[in-house]
Order: structure tokens, then C-alpha cells, then sequence
């Protein structure tokens, strides 16, 4: 049956039984025997529904599939005893009060409590099962509160005769309804994940109806005015249609996936999370009406409502001071997820605009590679032409020519393929990081340049105390090594040729070679740092040198510049990571 249909029947068993009830009217034994038909009967049809659903979850959840076994054993349970009631009303012509039925009814709230404390719950963190705990711990106080005074206490004052059994089942049901009180609260404060919310509704909204229907049946009877079988009765009817109800909207829900409540549509109203507060505030006005009416009998001292009370206050207070500081958390990790954000944007424009800078060098690259490889292929083009002219005319000598120029052509290209593919290297084939004393880098460099710094006559001035850097020393050293030679190729017609390698500390440690060369151009400053780039096309070597130690020292995280004039030499400034000892 679909949830629809049921609906319409439960809304038409209503209305009959209602119509029914209206017409006998003053009939009241024929009400009753009306009743005894149809409440065990509703009541069956609901067992029938919560059994179906608890097959239906099977498949879906463990815990589930026992939670609705539990509300499926504990509406049976209702059943049986609503037939031992009618069989010993109608049949017996019995008072069914007290009977065998109080048995099973008693036994139903138990299971329903088992059902609900069964139920999957969602993961919570320490800070929200303590609000939770609170929470359930204050309305439950309040209803044992409201229970003691107007159904408990009342109902032990009126207990007559010497039967401890009627007495005991009479107390017993006011208790129960307190248990079943309880399983809605619980019901209400339970965070639940992967469960169909709406059956669970209105399994929630049928105990609510039974409390109550209940609790109406308690004060007419202490009072004496109950009338059975009156519209009164209704609420019962109510009950059972909505858990027959709960169960057939479990049964169309198991087979639907349930989404996890982060991603659930929040609710649109949030009244349970005032609740503890109303539960509070009624507590308070109820201990000050019971003050200012001493001479009504409320079958509760004042001191324990008093104490009943000021609990609820402290409750109140250590969840007010778990929320403070659950909000004072959750600000501080809103502020460090808001500083990360900031930071990771921040990091996202340093790498675009990082990737940019190498999309643009790279396009740079591209273009004076294949500028620079094109030069020689020019050369040995024309004259390949010039070759083949020069034999077929006998020209011997421009032949020998042709062939030293190709070669000299093809030995250049040699040259740029040897310095690209070196620059390509860099970055990708890198030895371990490791200390290493500067001095020694220098040293090192030094002993590799040594034939040309001699050829030259250059003096070369190191300082002293030069700190510990933490690079990877071949690198290092062709680095050195580059500017060095870079050095001495560009001295021009200096007659005391010199060079000073060392290190400023300002701050910042910064090394640097200086020399007393021709010098360059500021305009040309950047330009020296771009690959096959020569002050003087005249000069020896292919203009790669400055731009692989440009790649070493970015490679090591350090910075490159320069500061120079024409004639007036250069310095080439420069930085490494240092060593934690430095």
C-alpha cells in the first residue's frame, strides 16, 4: 500500500469511527463494544506496517533493520494488549482493569525506547553531544517535573484497597508515559545520519498522541469524570494511524539513498534547539505559581521543585558556557581557514605570475634558440653553395676555405646545442644540497680558471671570512667559474687587470665578483642574463655563460644583478642559502 492510500484510510477510519461514536451518543455500552473492534483492529494493521518496514530496512542497515524490529515488537506487543482488553470487556464481561492486557501494554514503551536508543546516530563532535546531552537532561527534568506533580504523585494519593498489584500497575502507567517521554526527546535531540527523516517524524508525532491520550485518561480518572469511548478517545486512534503511517513511509523510503545531513537542505524551522529554554522558563514560572498558591496541593514539596528547578538553571548555564567556548573555537578555526585562504590565494597569484615570467621566458628561449641555431645552419647552407660552385670551377683553395668556414659553422652549433642542453640540465640533474665554506667554492673555482686568469695577468683578490652556504657544490663552482672567465674575457685594455671576489653583510648576505673591465651599458643590464647574449659579439664562446649561472642561483632560491657602467668594470651580485652553522 502506498503511503497515500494509507493516509486516506486512516482519515476515513477516523471519520467513521468519529461518526459512529457521535451517533450512538448517549449509548455508551455499545461506544465501548464499538471501540473493542476497531482500536485492535487499527492497532494490528499498524504492527503489520512497522513489520514490513523493519524487512523492507533490512537490506539497507543492521541497526536499523533491529531499531525497526524493536517498534515493530513493541506495537504488537500494544496489539495483544488491546485483544486481551476487548476479549475480557466483551467477551468476559470483565472490569479489564487490572488484567493480563496491562502486561503487554506495559512492555510496549520499553521496546518502543529500545527501538529509539537503537537508531543510527551521526557522528558528533565532544562539544555537540555534550549540548545534546544538556539538552535531553533539561527537557527530562522539566517532564519528570510536570509528571510527579499532575500524574505520579496524584495517582499514589488516590491509591485504595490493600492489592500491591493494582496499585503497582496503576503507578506504573503514569511511568511509562514518562519513558515514553523520554523516547521523543530523545527522538527530537538525536542527530541522525543516512535515516529517512520523515517515517521517524511521525513515529515521534504518535507517541506525542498517546502521552497525551494517556495523560487525558489519568486526570478524568483521578478526577472521576471519564466517559469511555467518547471523541476524547480519539487521540488513541490517532496514535496507531500514525505509526501504521511511519511504517508504510519506511517501506517507500528504503529503497530511496538518503543524502548525509551536511548536504540535507536545513529545516525551516529550528523549534527543538529553544525547547530546553521554554522547558526552563516554564519550570521557573510553574516553582513561582506554586509559591504564591500554597493552599492549592500540587503533591510536590516545594524544596524539591525548588531543587528540581535550580538543576535546570545549572544545566542551562554549563551549556550556555560549552557553547561560548565551542563558538570561540569555531571562530579560531574560522580565522585560521580564513588566513589559509588568503594565503593560498596569494600563493595562486606568486604561481600565476611565476608562470607567466616562465611562459614568457620560455617564448624568449624558444625564440634565441631557433634565431641562434638558424645562424650557422645559414652559414653552412650558403656555403654548401659556394662548395659546389668552387670544385666544379677547379677553385682549390676557396674549396679548403668553404670547408674551414662550414666547419667553423658547424662547431659553433655544436657549441649553443652543448650550452642549451647544459641550461636544460640545470634544475633537473642536481646534486643533494650540502655545506660547503664559500672560500673552498672559490678555491675550486679558481684552480678550473687558473690558465686564463694567467694569460690574462689578472690579480685576483678573495676576502676573507666568506660564510658557509648550503648549495649544491659542482653547481656552485660552475657558477663561479662563469663569471670568473666572464670576468676576464671582458678587461679590455686594462693594464692592471683585477678581480675581487667576497661578501657583504647587510642585512642580508650577498657575495658578489667584481672586476675593473670595459663595463656594460645600464640599458643592456637585464639583457646579459638572456641566453647567447654577448657584450661583444667579437669575443670568444657563445653568450650562454651568465645566463646558466642566472639558472643556478634561481635553482638555489637566490637572486642575480648586476651594477656596472661603461668603463668602469662591473660587479655582479649575487645570493645562496646559507648554512644553519653561518
Amino acid at each position: 500500500m502506498t503511503f497515500r492510500r494509507a493516509l486516506l484510510l486512516g482519515a476515513a477510519i477516523l471519520i467513521v469511527r468519529s461518526a459512529i461514536v457521535l451517533y450512538l451518543g448517549d449509548q455508551e455500552q455499545q461506544r465501548v463494544i464499538i471501540d473493542d473492534i476497531i482500536f485492535p483492529v487499527v492497532n494490528g494493521l499498524a504492527a503489520l506496517s512497522l513489520i514490513r518496514a523493519a524487512r523492507a530496512t533490512r537490506s539497507q542497515d543492521e541497526m536499523m533493520y533491529i531499531a525497526w524490529a524493536f517498534f515493530a515488537v513493541a506495537q504488537v506487543l500494544y496489539t495483544l494488549g488491546d485483544v486481551l482488553w476487548s476479549i475480557l470487556e466483551i467477551g468476559l464481561g470483565e472490569t479489564p482493569f487490572p488484567s493480563v492486557a496491562d502486561g503487554p501494554y506495559l512492555a510496549y514503551y520499553l521496546f518502543f525506547l529500545i527501538g529509539v536508543l537503537l537508531l543510527p546516530a551521526a557522528y558528533q563532535s565532544t562539544f555537540e553531544r555534550l549540548k545534546s546531552i544538556l539538552d535531553t537532561g533539561i527537557v527530562t527534568i522539566f517532564a519528570i517535573i510536570v509528571f510527579w506533580s499532575f500524574l505520579i504523585a496524584p495517582t499514589i494519593a488516590t491509591l485504595e484497597g490493600s492489592d500491591p498489584l493494582a496499585n503497582a500497575i496503576a503507578v506504573a502507567y503514569p511511568v511509562a508515559d514518562l519513558v515514553l517521554t523520554f523516547s521523543v526527546i530523545a527522538l527530537i535531540f538525536r542527530r541522525m545520519e543516512h535515516i529517512a527523516q520523515p517515517p521517524i517524524i511521525l513515529l515521534a508525532a504518535s507517541a506525542v498522541f498517546l502521552i497525551f491520550a494517556d495523560s487525558k485518561f489519568m486526570v478524568e480518572a483521578l478526577r472521576e469524570t471519564y466517559v469511555p469511548a467518547t471523541l476524547g478517545d480519539s487521540f488513541w486512534l490517532v496514535s496507531y494511524i500514525l505509526t501504521g503511517l511511519a511504517g508504510v513511509l519506511q517501506v517507500e523510503s528504503a529503497g530511496v539513498p538518503v543524502k548525509p545531513s551536511a548536504e540535507r537542505p536545513s529545516p525551516a524551522f529550528t523549534w527543538p534547539l529553544y525547547l530546553p529554554y521554554i522547558c526552563a522558563i516554564s519550570a521557573y514560572a510553574f516553582l513561582i505559581w506554586s509559591i504564591e498558591h500554597e493552599d492549592v496541593n500540587l503533591y510536590i514539596r516545594q524544596h524539591h521543585l525548588a531543587a528540581g528547578v535550580g538543576m535546570i538553571i545549572l544545566l542551562i548555564v554549563i551549556r550556555q558556557i560549552i557553547a561560548i567556548k565551542e563558538n570561540i573555537m569555531l571562530y579560531a578555526a574560522a580565522q585560521k581557514e580564513l588566513h589559509q585562504r588568503i594565503a593560498s590565494e596569494r600563493e595562486k597569484e606568486l604561481l600565476i605570475k611565476e608562470l607567466e615570467s616562465k611562459t614568457t621566458e620560455m617564448e624568449r628561449f624558444i625564440y634565441t634558440v631557433s634565431h641562434d641555431l638558424r645562424s650557422p645552419l645559414i652559414t653552412v647552407s650558403g656555403f654548401l653553395g659556394f662548395l659546389r660552385d668552387d670544385i666544379e670551377k677547379g677553385a682549390w683553395d676557396k674549396v679548403r676555405k668553404d670547408i674551414e668556414i662550414i666547419e667553423g659553422a658547424i662547431t659553433k652549433m655544436d657549441m649553443l646545442l652543448q650550452d642549451t642542453l647544459e641550461l636544460s640540465r640545470i634544475g633537473r640533474m642536481m646534486n643533494p644540497p650540502e655545506d660547503v665554506p664559500f672560500s673552498e667554492i672559490v678555491r675550486e673555482a679558481l684552480e678550473q680558471t687558473s690558465e686564463r686568469i694567467r694569460s690574462r695577468g689578472v690579480i685576483v683578490d678573495v676576502a676573507e671570512d666568506l660564510p658557509v652556504v648550503h648549495v649544491d657544490r659542482m653547481r656552485a663552482v660552475e657558477a663561479l667559474v662563469n663569471l670568473i672567465e666572464n670576468s676576464a674575457k671582458y678587461m679590455g685594455d686594462q693594464r692592471e687587470p683585477r678581480i675581487e671576489i667576497g661578501c657583504m653583510r647587510d642585512g642580508e648576505t650577498v657575495f658578489y665578483v667584481k672586476d675593473n673591465g670595459i663595463g656594460i651599458d645600464p640599458k643592456n643590464h637585464q639583457r646579459i642574463f638572456e641566453l647567447f647574449y654577448k657584450v661583444d659579439n667579437r669575443s670568444e664562446g657563445t653568450g650562454a655563460g651568465l645566463a646558466i649561472v642566472k639558472r643556478i642561483i634561481e635553482v638555489h632560491g637566490g637572486r642575480i644583478w648586476i651594477e656596472s657602467e661603461l668603463g668602469r668594470g662591473c660587479t655582479v651580485f649575487f645570493t645562496l642559502p646559507l648554512s644553519e652553522k653561518s
